[in-house]
């Protein structure tokens, strides 16, 4: 089955939530995932807003969008891939607002040249390249389009008017444009696909294996208990016991095709949330049981 390892993420989520709050599980999972539901829908409604915005060639306020992407950027509990295509947005978006700060700086040094202005010029393209080339080493499948952007702002001669300095930063947005309309696009399919189809089936897995988990608890915990030494189930972290449960529930009582991949994404997801430390806990005792 495809979607296992977001399943196991979500599935992570509900029983941690679960384990913290003592609320109901069915109450908790019910709200989640409308909840998950609600920020795909926001994504497509987000990204669809701008590309109407672009193609009737309306103003935008790249600073408030820039925002509106990074806090969707920072939900962890949308998939990596969609997070990453959101950070790009996010920053070529505050960078077309950091080189309207090079323009109107350009602007002042044009209306009164000093040593310390040109000084704030150079400073301000090297951040931009720097973040530029930052976004490249993230984003290899725009890295094409990302080096003409970094070209145009390494070659910029320093504009002896003011519509020249206004030239630069119109080309310089109409670059970066051309960098984010293909990425919103596939934001907004990917979070369409996701929400239409395969949410469906990530959600049919990850109650499996919560509700494998309610019916066996005491068996699982117990289980778990025989293979930590000196600790017990409530002594451990409340991330590392709901790791075990899930990965429990699954190997025991459900069974896996694929072992190895599922070790993978409970040792990720380990040391995504915890560190290296309880990834190689998480490893050990999983492997014990699974043997």
């Amino acid at each position: 089955m495809r979607f296992r390892k977001y399943a196991r993420k979500h599935a992570f989520n509900i029983l941690y939530q679960w384990d913290i709050t003592g609320e109901p599980i069915d109450r908790i999972s019910e709200g989640y995932w409308e909840h998950l539901s609600k920020i795909y829908q926001s994504v497509i409604n987000l990204a669809q807003d701008v590309l109407n915005k672009l193609e009737k060639g309306e103003k935008i306020d790249y600073e408030i969008y820039s925002k509106k992407f990074e806090a969707f950027a920072d939900e962890e509990i949308l998939p990596d891939k969609l997070r990453k295509e959101l950070y790009a947005v996010y920053v070529l978006f505050k960078l077309i607002e950091d080189f309207h700060n090079y323009y109107l700086a350009t602007v002042d040094f044009l209306s009164e040249p000093t040593k310390k202005r040109k000084e704030k010029i150079s400073e301000l393209l090297r951040e931009i390249t720097e973040t530029l080339k930052g976004l490249k080493s993230l984003n290899k499948e725009n890295s094409e389009q990302l080096n003409e952007v970094i070209n145009f702002v390494e070659n910029l001669k320093q504009p002896e008017t003011i519509e020249e300095a206004r030239k630069q930063e119109n080309d310089f947005k109409n670059l970066v444009l051309q960098i984010i309309k293909p990425i919103l696009k596939e934001i907004k399919e990917f979070s369409q696909k996701r929400l239409d189809s395969d949410l469906g089936q990530i959600k049919e897995y990850a109650n499996r294996l919560i509700q494998t988990y309610e019916r066996h608890n005491v068996d699982i915990d117990s289980l778990i208990e025989e293979h930590l030494k000196d600790w017990t189930i409530d002594s451990i972290g409340s991330i590392e016991r709901n790791l075990l449960r899930l990965g429990t529930a699954e190997f025991v009582y459900i069974g896996v095709q694929d072992p190895g991949r599922a070790f993978n994404d409970y040792i990720d997801m380990a040391k995504s949330f915890v560190g290296k430390k309880a990834a190689k806990f998480v490893n050990g005792v999983l492997s014990a049981i699974f043997k």
